[in-house]
């Protein structure tokens, strides 16, 4: 029970985390004063901004993707050293 109340905990923890640096990034949109100019700089800000961050989603989206490829390769590698480091052993075994 003790474990899942530390990940209940944590998963708690990681969720204020998320809100806080949530809250940071966001700014409040006061537009009421500005003329249509203004507006149209601002909704370009926006835009530019908000293609900034869908390009950095994509950049990260795609490196963990090449990780978890590389994690996977070396699992390969790991499981195919242990097999024959293992098939090694057994006619070693039945040299004796």
């Amino acid at each position: 029970m003790q474990s899942d109340t530390r990940r209940g905990g944590k998963k708690q923890t990681e969720r204020e985390k998320k809100k806080k640096i949530l809250a940071e990034r966001r700014k409040p949109l006061t537009v009421d004063h500005l003329n249509e100019d203004k507006l149209k700089e601002k909704a370009k800000e926006l835009w530019d901004s908000l293609r900034g961050l869908e390009s950095e989603k994509f950049d990260l989206s795609e490196k963990l993707k090449r990780q978890k490829y590389d994690i996977n390769q070396l699992l390969c590698r790991v499981q195919d050293h242990q097999s024959a480091k293992g098939r090694g052993k057994g006619k070693m075994g039945r040299v004796r």
